[in-house]
């Protein structure tokens, strides 16, 4: 009789056994009749998601069935769109176009001290009394009251002024330094934005690994629970597991709030709507970048830097300007010109007069003020002379900086992928292990540990690669050509790692 009793418990203990390891095989994340392989990127970025992107707002979060978004208007928002939006609502694309207006407000002074000035003027005027003797006519006395007209026109041309033709110069240079700010600024905002749309990928990542990581746990709990039940498993194991999930439940919480502050800050910089239903079309998928060698590198980032060109322009602007503060000491040609009408009324007979002067006029001594502004122009051109030696050295370091860091976070995305794998390899054992009843649930906590904590690495080391990749264009020159892999389209990953 005991030992009928003996095996009715063992095959019991066995049943319980079989069915904790079938549900745990069946509600697996990314388990279908076997464990999915997970060895390239791609095939980590489908097992945690990120090759999925869900609409999202900040009412609802994200809405992840074809009925949630149903007769809803959801922004589809590629990077390009983001980017040609932030380009034109960022606050540091429309200040860098005023400046072009401002620098064209300034050419168009300079250029005004060349042309002609040609000014009219009209008056009539009624004079009561006038003391001739106090204009030295002795003898005439007092007279008046008498009227006054004059009507005419006056005409003053610079025949040689070098200052006014150095300070054109510089305008124009000035200028053409505003315009290729613009551009510049305009890259800086391709920047600017990238980064936004990649914290936003980010966010929604870590959101996504988070609540898998809520899953895993309720699926642990439930296998727990089944464990105890069948006399495999004591309290302290369930304890454990509702302990683990209370932990995943509030890391997701959390989660939350990164995930609407980044939306925030891409809505900021896009111009959208915060209160708009947004879908990214693009995701964190990996893209094996072709990474030029450093001297080809350094020779593009000269070719097409912009902030060079910028500091180019400006340095032969100051130039012009020290030419036109030291021709103030020389000789300046002016031709005054007037034509008009003189008399005593305007509608009365009056007679017609002109004249026409050229002056010639040198400083003599003015205190010095020409050689101060000599010698302020000349500081200020050296400064700029600086800036641009310690531009180009800048430059230099910003190309090796991202290099250096393009091969550090390449491996990053590698060796995260492969701690992925091997973590849910891990998890598999151990669950195994404790749906045998070989232990307590510790090493299963421990291998859901690790397994979170990798997708968590995964996500973070994409992140901070594709980020490695914007900084290595944007120090090339060649932010516009940046973009991200679309995600209606993941043919062209494996064509890639192909």
């Amino acid at each position: 009789m005991m030992k009928k009793t003996a095996l009715l418990i063992f095959i019991t203990a066995l049943f319980h056994m079989v069915a904790s390891v079938y549900i745990f095989a069946e509600d697996m994340p990314g388990k279908k009749a076997s464990s999915p392989i997970l060895q390239t990127p791609s095939q980590i970025e489908h097992f945690l998601r990120l090759d999925q992107m869900y609409p999202f707002s900040h009412h609802e979060m994200f809405l992840e069935t074809a009925k949630d978004v149903l007769d809803k208007n959801v922004r589809e928002l590629r990077l390009k769109d983001a980017v040609d939006l932030g380009i034109e609502n960022h606050l540091l694309s429309k200040l860098a176009t005023e400046k072009v207006d401002e620098a064209l407000g300034k050419r168009l002074q300079s250029l005004s001290k060349l042309l002609p000035d040609v000014q009219s003027s009209v008056y009539q005027r009624r004079t009561f009394k006038e003391n001739l003797d106090a204009q030295g006519l002795k003898g005439y006395g007092v007279i008046g009251p008498f009227n006054t007209f004059d009507g005419r026109i006056q005409l003053m041309q610079k025949v040689l002024d070098l200052t006014a033709l150095s300070n054109f110069q510089a305008g124009i240079r000035d200028v053409h330094a505003a315009r290729y700010e613009t551009e510049f600024v305009r890259q800086k905002v391709v920047l600017l934005v990238s980064l936004d749309y990649l914290e936003a990928l980010r966010s929604q990542g870590d959101f996504k690994a988070a609540e898998a990581n809520v899953t895993l746990s309720l699926k642990l709990l439930k296998q727990a629970k089944d464990q105890f039940q069948a006399g495999l498993a004591n309290n302290v194991d369930v304890a454990r597991a509702e302990t683990r999930l209370a932990q995943d439940e509030f890391r997701l919480a959390r989660l939350r709030t990164d995930v609407h502050e980044a939306y925030l800050e891409l809505q900021r910089a896009t111009g959208l709507p915060y209160e708009g239903l947004v879908r990214l079309m693009n995701s964190l998928g990996f893209i094996r970048e072709n990474v030029p060698e450093l001297a080809d590198a350094l020779v593009l980032a000269k070719q097409n830097r912009l902030d060079i060109k910028v500091s180019q322009e400006r340095l032969e602007a100051g130039q012009y300007r020290l030419q036109g503060a030291k021709m103030k000491l020389l000789p300046q040609l002016e031709l005054f010109g007037d034509y008009g009408s003189s008399g005593n009324e305007w509608n009365k007979k009056d007679h017609m007069t002109e004249s026409i002067m050229l002056q010639a006029t040198m400083p003599v001594f003015d205190g010095g003020k020409i050689f101060g502004e000599i010698k302020e122009s000349d500081s200020q051109k050296k400064q700029l002379q600086i800036y641009d030696d310690d531009l180009r050295r800048q430059v230099e370091e910003d190309v090796q900086k991202s290099l250096w860091l393009m091969d550090t976070v390449m491996d990053q995305v590698l060796a995260a992928s492969r701690v992925v794998g091997l973590a849910w390899h891990e998890l598999e054992l151990a669950q195994d292990r404790f749906s045998k009843g070989i232990g307590d649930n510790v090493e299963l906590i421990n291998a859901q540990t690790s397994l979170e904590d990798a997708r968590d690495q995964y996500v973070i080391a994409l992140t901070q690669y594709h980020a490695a990749r914007i900084n290595l264009y944007f120090a090339l020159g060649q932010t516009d050509t940046f973009y991200l892999l679309d995600v209606i389209n993941k043919d062209s990953v494996k064509k890639k790692e192909a």
